[in-house]
């Protein structure tokens, strides 16, 4: 997630880091087994783990993928799994777009395959960025200085671009159609008003998108003074739940906290927006809860992955059983619970 301060962009990976906005709901005929090597390749890419999301669909053999479930596994294999980068530029028709958004996935690739290596690898992309974008760029000491020239140069060919870091890696998404609207979103804790840009038209869906073979991709950001929704993300339109909670009610809940809570952390951040979404859901909430059970970790600079186990856990304490295997209205209780008892944490004064 870009990681400018209290303006960081947070990357919604909606429906949950494993089953993303836009996301494939698993084919019947794929086995059990599958299912969760997919939810496991999608948690390890989601931390910028090639090798481990390749190794969980090698562990299952391929006749137990099915659909679009078993193309995802060949995609998976073929774009991350050779001994070069494979490039996805068709989208791409302006030659200088279509030469950083080929820079752009060399770096994406090299260190998905080598996490280890990203520093080197984003030093790589800096000076590829530098020597296509001439003189302007040519006093550009690292990326954040670098940007704004791209931005610019970007612009100037009619494209919208998001640029900075979403967790662990350097992003480009671009899109070439915006238009802005209000809505007023309830959340657990009060009404909110936001200032919505839709984004359509895209040429790049950033790295997640590339990273997942297009199974899912981001669906939003949120800053302190707007969102941003990725529309083709929303495959049952601007009224559906994964919209209106996983969308919305994730991002106004950003949007709130930021203004509320300046410097809180990106993975408390999270934190309070994956429960404002299990408060609200009843028709997503089952996706989004496996997402976040076969998502998790102990790094908190994977925001998305470290929320999801301690919403996971929290939850398991307060209902005294796993999260999964409680009835909706019980679990909608439980997250409200605990988003107002982490409220009173952060709010000053009695209690």
């Amino acid at each position: 997630m870009p990681t400018r301060p209290l303006r960081a962009l947070l990357l919604a990976f909606a429906l949950a880091h494993a089953a993303p906005v836009g996301a494939v709901d698993p084919d019947p005929a794929t086995s059990p087994a599958a299912v969760a090597a997919i939810d496991a390749s999608t948690g390890a890419i989601l931390q910028g783990d090639a090798r481990r999301a390749l190794a969980a669909l090698d562990a299952v053999p391929a006749s137990e993928f099915a659909g679009a479930d078993a193309g995802y596994r060949r995609c998976m294999r073929t774009r991350l799994g050779g001994a070069a980068p494979v490039y996805d530029l068709e989208a791409a028709t302006d030659p200088l777009v279509r030469d950083v958004l080929r820079l752009y996935q060399d770096y994406w690739w090299r260190a998905l395959r080598a996490p280890a290596q990203r520093t080197q690898q984003e030093a790589a992309l800096l000076r590829g960025l530098r020597e296509r974008l001439g003189p302007a760029a040519a006093d550009a000491a690292d990326m954040d200085a670098l940007e704004p020239v791209l931005q610019a140069a970007l612009r100037e060919r009619g494209h919208h671009a998001q640029l900075g870091r979403t967790l662990p890696l350097r992003e480009l998404m671009l899109w070439r159609s915006q238009r802005s609207r209000d809505y007023i979103v309830d959340l657990p804790e009060g009404r909110q008003r936001v200032p919505v840009d839709l984004l359509d038209d895209f040429v790049s869906r950033g790295w997640s998108g590339y990273a997942r073979c297009g199974r899912g991709s981001a669906g939003g950001w949120a800053t302190a003074e707007r969102l941003y929704a990725i529309v083709p993300s929303y495959r049952e339109g601007l009224d559906g739940e994964a919209f209106r909670v996983v969308f919305l009610g994730h991002e106004a809940q950003h949007f709130a906290d930021q203004n509320a809570f300046p410097g809180i952390a990106p993975w408390a951040l999270e934190y309070r927006a994956k429960l404002t979404e299990l408060a609200q859901a009843r028709e997503v909430s089952g996706r989004r809860l496996r997402g976040f059970v076969s998502a998790q970790s102990d790094d908190p600079d994977s925001p998305h992955t470290y929320a999801n186990k301690r919403v996971v856990a929290d939850l398991a304490a307060r209902l005294g059983a796993p999260p999964e295997r409680v009835g909706i209205d019980a679990l909608q209780r439980a997250a409200r619970e605990l988003l107002a008892e982490d409220t009173r944490r952060r709010r000053p004064g009695p209690r």
